[in-house]
């Protein structure tokens, strides 16, 4: 009964180390942002990274996020307003997201009147991709996921679970098409028909706006316009990105866009909920101790050569 006890104070004060380690390091994080931006002339990377939504991490701090269009539009202003920023670099790290989000962030991309890139260097497809065409420039890692022009919908049914169990739904409506999509029911032909043509109207909105914001012919867009995903070097052979690279080239083509070798570059912090910081800082210190132990392993253990 003791030594249970004393493992439970054990894994408390652990959790309190952890929690204490967090709060203090937040502290610290937050003082030297604010010290950094208070630089004459920077150079600002705004990250955009997850899912892209117009929803907000309203649900708590246990909530996991998502790349909120209010989050980000919020830094644009920001770097916008600010006469020391001289250039913004967008990070994107998204799978893509609502249309809606999408063209938001797009369009105050395009809106931003200061030399901007935008740096994919892991994913940026979809409406992620929307949004780093409205870029002066993109660079993207040679082995990145780029494109993914299309648009999908898609939700679950039920009607054959509902039949096996004996459930029905029973449809009351003021309108023919009110009811379209709900999962209880498979789609007529002339539902199908209707949603289509709506996912038409965007998947066409889309092209026209990648090939404006790109200054390709429409037709090309739209050849490439089929869902598929290409990596960096494919994309750069195909007219979607204009350099292959990492951050520290991003950086170094952002200088020579505004034509300043000795600026700082500085980062505005997406926001995170508590328990992604948590779950980060977490790991970071599980990883850490996992390598301090094999790297002494490695160091310590007696190495053998047969002769």
């Amino acid at each position: 009964m003791g030594k249970q006890q004393i493992k439970d104070g054990n894994w408390k004060t652990i959790f309190g180390t952890i929690i204490t380690i967090w709060i203090v390091a937040s502290i610290i994080a937050s003082s030297v942002s604010e010290l950094k931006q208070a630089v004459s002339e920077k150079i600002v990377i705004i990250p955009i990274v997850g899912p892209l939504t117009i929803s907000e991490n309203d649900g708590g701090i246990l909530q996991s996020g998502t790349a909120s269009t209010s989050d980000i539009l919020d830094n644009i202003k920001k770097a916008k307003d600010d006469s020391s920023v001289k250039a913004v670099i967008f990070e994107i790290n998204s799978p893509g997201g609502t249309v809606v989000a999408s063209e938001e962030i797009a369009n105050a991309v395009k809106n931003l009147d200061k030399p901007n890139i935008a740096l994919i260097r892991e994913v940026g497809a979809s409406g992620a991709y929307w949004v780093a065409s409205a870029s002066d420039k993109i660079v993207a890692s040679p082995m990145s996921i780029t494109g993914s022009i299309g648009v999908i919908s898609s939700y679950l049914e039920f009607s054959k679970l509902f039949d096996k169990y004996g459930i029905t739904y029973q449809q009351l409506t003021s309108g023919e098409y009110k009811d379209v999509g709900t999962p209880y029911k498979e789609l007529s032909v002339k539902e199908k028909d209707y949603l289509q043509k709506k996912l038409d109207i965007i998947y066409d909105y889309f092209i026209s706006e990648v090939s404006k914001n790109r200054n390709m012919d429409r037709e090309k867009v739209k050849e490439m316009a089929d869902g598929k995903f290409y990596l960096g070097t494919e994309a750069k052979d195909l007219g979607l990105i204009d350099y292959l690279g990492d951050r520290e080239f991003a950086v170094n083509l952002t200088k020579q866009m505004i034509n300043k070798t000795d600026i700082e570059v500085i980062t505005y912090k997406q926001k995170l909920t508590f328990l992604e910081q948590l779950t980060r800082m977490s790991s970071y210190y599980a990883g850490k101790g996992i390598g301090e132990t094999l790297l002494n392993f490695n160091m310590n253990k007696e190495i053998k050569i047969n002769a």
